[in-house]
């Protein structure tokens, strides 16, 4: 502004002034002094000057396009009504960025945002947003899916580590209560001698038990018939160690299993066997003999320690042994409640209940009849006469009804107790009201009159319990803690056996240590002879689980693998030939899908458990047996339980496990073993394919494999049996042709140009002119990627062996005194001039063919066979 005069602003201003007049607005005049007029120019000057000072670069823009005809106001209001839209480009920075430092998706995703122009940038940019959400959603997608197949792996392998871990808990487990000093004196003394350094880790009753196995299998094997007893077998070797407590424990096991033939519907399932009246009715039978042989036998025992006291005389029979038991001095409880005697004043009704309870009904009826108890006599008659029909004697329902009436009314009030017992047994009737408390002092006493009283069909007239109800009682109610309180365990063992629970029985011997082994080998026992309930689908690594809510409180289910696995992990690796004596009884049982886990074509618990023993302990050889030099299987342990299709299923789950694990070489030798040809030329293919150009050291990796592979080739070329029609016809090429530039290599690596040179001819698979390019452009589309990947190192070591023989043919002397002739000397020349031009022919053939195959070589070999061209040239 300092530019402008003040005259003509003056007289600018004199102009408007007249313009104002002329045109006679109505606009009031307005009269300043010169000292208001100097004010008001100092307050603009002032403001402009603020202006200037602050928003000198929006006012110059401003200037700028006015001066060019633009409205800026309108222009900014322009610009904000339009609706900018993403275009996706990439950024500039992105291509500064070199490929093989950024991956496919970040190219993709390190884009930046333009406006759209036109519809095919539109289009590109649309096309490029889904691409990328597609990508992004299968990334994330196959991140999930992993995570989910690492964490069912984790959780398998999980299974396995918590099984082996529980086994070995519970194998060192020791118990505070031994079963009885005699039995843990004797293991301790046979542990004290087994010697740590044998080969086996298994003690002398594990030996013999495992002998005993043996001896069974061998027999099921044979096919004998009839089928022998294992139980019995075990029971019959016990004898033989002179121990009164695991006699005993096996004695009862025998009796209780030794029911009669029963014709069963094979479709039963094993609790409806149980629960039937027919089984139920032998285990009580059963249970009620064991019990008065035991107590005849203690009786006998007595007396015979004391026969001068009993003066038994003469005679013998039931009735005679009971009498002088009476006379002794230990017997005085049976006189304390007697109110009548007979003959000799011995007491009535203690000699009836005694005859009774030694099981002979023949010596008490005589009794009653000496006594003149004619009603008695009857009833026992009664018995006697159902006996011969139902094994064990009861009398008819009138009968009992009229005995337990005549209980009620005048027997309960009677002081002697044996005569109360006695009409108890006869009527079956169950003394709850402690009646008879007198009488049934013990365990056995107690077991032997209830089981006597029990139906086996609730009755809602009767008041007795159930055989079922009655097994409750013993295990639910009373329980474990009630037996064991001040007792000997062993009597809530033979609680347990003589009440048929013998999944309880079973998991009580499992806690004590010394015991595991009776009660491994007794569940084996039961299951051979279909008394043991076991798990349906044992997945869980729990041992023994309860019923289903509808079933029993005091079933149980024994999960028989689990218990075998249990009890052979502690000798299954210095011991597999015993381990699979026991394996072997799981044969039937089948494997479920969750539980069979990598194994999926497994279908028994033996295939799986041997399967899982030659992955542990890698003894390969002693389970499956070698192939022999003629090839011919040599048997390993596993041939004598199963037949040769069985035992090539379980080989070829091993191997494809062993395979699994990167264990190719294993792999290739369990597959020979099971005549899996196809399957081992194609992992020899693999393995052969990355080491074939390698330089052969002795004892290396490729001069094992070289052997391997070696004597697999010899061996299938003999044999007639190998399959060309089922193997295809590329893999058995691509195994010959491998084995050959295995050959070719080794002569390459050891500079023997000329026989490599000859090798090479003789594959036949480069072109040796440049007119059959083609064809072997084509036979190279042909060979599978094991061959094709070996090829750039196969052209570069051809090239390197052409390049040798011509500088070595070419440095040869054509002339000298070995030539006599011109002639021949011109045909030493020729002949040098011709072999130059075959290799030289050559070289520009495979230099040719390089470019021909689709198969991209690396820029160094490309380089060093350029290089050897131009050399020979």
């Amino acid at each position: 502004m300092s530019d402008i005069d003040f005259n003509d602003l003056l007289r600018d201003a004199e102009q408007m002034t007249a313009q104002i007049d002329k045109e006679n607005t109505g606009i009031p005049r307005l009269n300043r002094t010169l000292s208001q007029i100097h004010d008001v120019t100092k307050k603009k000057l002032a403001k402009t000057s603020n202006i200037l000072s602050t928003d000198s670069n929006e006012i110059n823009a401003s200037i700028l396009l006015a001066a060019k005809g633009i409205d800026a106001p309108k222009l900014t209001q322009t610009i904000e009504s339009l609706n900018i839209q993403p275009n996706i480009q990439p950024s500039a920075k992105v291509n500064q960025i070199s490929d093989e430092t950024i991956s496919p998706f970040d190219r993709l995703t390190n884009i930046e945002h333009l406006r759209d122009v036109d519809l095919p940038s539109f289009l590109k940019s649309e096309k490029e947003s889904v691409l990328t959400s597609i990508i992004a959603e299968a990334r994330q997608k196959t991140n999930q899916e992993i995570e989910d197949s690492f964490s069912t792996s984790n959780e398998l392998e999980w299974e396995k580590q918590k099984q082996k871990i529980m086994t070995e808990l519970l194998g060192s487990f020791n118990p505070d209560v031994s079963v009885s000093n005699t039995t843990t004196s004797s293991y301790s003394n046979r542990q004290a001698g087994f010697n740590p350094q044998a080969r086996t880790v298994m003690n002398d009753i594990e030996l013999e038990f495992a002998r005993q196995i043996y001896l069974y299998n061998q027999k099921i094997l044979n096919k004998e018939q009839p089928k022998p007893d294992l139980i019995k077998t075990f029971a019959n070797f016990i004898k033989k160690m002179n121990e009164k407590n695991l006699e005993d424990l096996w004695d009862m096991i025998e009796t209780m299993t030794n029911l009669p033939p029963m014709d069963f519907d094979q479709k039963l399932n094993y609790l409806e066997r149980n629960n039937s009246e027919k089984t139920q009715l032998g285990y009580v039978n059963q249970a009620i003999s064991h019990l008065e042989r035991s107590f005849k036998d203690l009786i006998q025992n007595t007396v015979n320690a004391n026969l001068k006291q009993a003066k038994l005389g003469g005679g013998l029979g039931t009735l005679r042994l009971v009498s002088g038991y009476l006379r002794l001095s230990s017997s005085e409880k049976y006189h304390q409640f007697s109110e009548e005697t007979f003959d000799d004043k011995q007491p009535l009704w203690p000699t009836i209940y005694l005859c009774i309870r030694c099981g002979d009904i023949e010596a008490a009826k005589s009794v009653a009849l000496n006594a003149k108890k004619e009603d008695i006599a009857n009833y026992l008659d009664e018995i006697i006469k159902d006996s011969r029909n139902n094994c064990r004697g009861r009398l008819n329902h009138i009968s009992e009804n009229k005995l337990k009436i005549e209980y009620k009314s005048k027997i309960k009030r009677v002081n002697d107790a044996y005569k109360r017992a006695v009409y108890c047994y006869l009527g079956r009737y169950s003394g709850d009201d402690d009646s008879i408390n007198e009488v049934l002092d013990n365990v056995d006493d107690f077991l032997w009159f209830k089981l006597n009283s029990v139906v086996f069909k609730k009755d809602q007239q009767s008041d007795n319990m159930t055989f079922q109800e009655f097994q409750a009682k013993m295990s639910v109610e009373f329980g474990e803690k009630y037996f064991t309180q001040n007792r000997n365990p062993f009597t809530y063992l033979q609680v347990l056996l003589l009440t048929a629970q013998f999944e309880l029985a079973v998991e009580f011997l499992l806690k004590y240590e010394t015991m595991i082994v009776h009660g491994v080998h007794m569940a084996i026992g039961l299951y051979e002879k279909n008394m043991l309930n076991i798990l349906k689908n044992p997945v869980s690594s729990q041992l023994i689980v309860s019923g289903e809510p509808n079933e029993p409180k005091c079933l149980r289910r024994i999960n028989l693998p689990f218990l075998i696995r249990m009890y052979t992990r502690k000798f299954e690796c210095t011991d597999p030939r015993e381990a699979l004596e026991y394996y072997f009884f799981l044969r039937n049982l089948k494997v479920s899908t969750q539980i069979s886990g990598e194994f999926k074509r497994i279908s028994n618990y033996f295939a799986l458990y041997i399967s899982e023993l030659a992955l542990e302990t890698r003894e390969f050889e002693v389970l499956f047996g070698r192939l022999e030099k003629n090839a011919v299987r040599k048997p390993g342990i596993v041939d004598k339980f199963t037949n040769d299709e069985e035992a090539n299923s379980i080989i070829s789950l091993v191997a494809e496990e062993i395979e699994n694990k990167g264990l190719i070489e294993e792999a290739v030798k369990l597959y020979d073993l099971c005549k899996q040809h196809q399957r081992v030329l194609e992992l020899c293919n693999k393995l052969t394919s990355v080491v074939v150009t390698e330089i052969n050291v002795p004892n290396s990796n490729r001069d094992r494999l070289k052997n391997m592979v070696m004597s697999i080739a010899l061996r299938y070329k003999t044999e007639t049996a190998i399959t060309s029609k089922a193997i295809p016809k590329s893999i058995i090429t691509t195994f010959y042709l491998l084995v050959d530039l295995m050959t070719f290599f080794d002569l390459y690596h050891a500079q023997n140009w000329e026989t490599a040179y000859e090798t090479l001819n003789k594959l036949n698979i480069l072109p040796a002119t440049s007119s059959n390019v083609d064809s072997k452009v084509r036979d190279f589309v042909a060979y599978s990627e094991e061959i094709k990947r070996n090829f750039p190192d196969l052209i570069l070591a051809s090239m390197t062996i052409i390049s040798n023989l011509y500088s070595k043919i070419n440095s040869m002397p054509t002339r000298g005194s070995g030539f006599q002739s011109s002639s021949l000397m011109m045909g030493a020349q020729n002949e040098k001039k011709t072999m130059l031009e075959e290799l030289k022919e050559q070289a520009r053939a495979l230099i040719k063919f390089v470019g021909c195959i689709p198969y991209r070589l690396s820029g160094d070999i490309n380089a060093r066979l350029l290089q050897l061209e131009v050399m020979m040239n």
